[in-house]
């Protein structure tokens, strides 16, 4: 292995536990102020939808490149992504405040199998 690949891996694995800390004190911090969990299971959960369409359409970005005009089903994709976004959005900043709300719910759509497997091995250690 090469030094540059051990670096990005080591930044890799900073990122995501610079990820799981903020996903634990922003939770902790909403639920002592707002008695509001804003990460969830169900929370979580549904923005699994998003965050896989997400994914979908990001993993079509080479070919999507040489095309120039987008298809109308990536269209479509991102706008259901960016209605779930405002959703939660919606949703979080009812319950919490907009600062939280707008943190947790961009976190929820771009991260949500990793915030729920997060806060689910959380549960479950307690």
């Amino acid at each position: 292995m090469s030094t540059l690949m051990l670096f990005q891996l080591a930044f890799a694995f900073l990122l995501f536990m610079v990820l799981v800390a903020s996903i634990h004190s922003l939770n902790r911090a909403a639920f002592d102020r707002y008695g509001y969990e804003p990460f969830a299971p169900p929370n979580a959960a549904l923005m699994c939808i998003p965050s896989l369409l997400l994914l979908s359409v990001a993993s079509a970005l080479p070919s999507l490149a040489a095309l120039g005009t987008p298809e109308p089903v990536v269209v479509v994709k991102l706008l259901i992504w960016a209605l779930f976004l405002v959703s939660m959005f919606a949703l979080l900043s009812w319950r919490t405040n907009r600062w939280i709300a707008g943190i947790a719910a961009l976190i929820l759509a771009v991260a949500a199998p990793v915030v729920l497997l997060t806060v689910l091995f959380q549960r479950l250690s307690r």
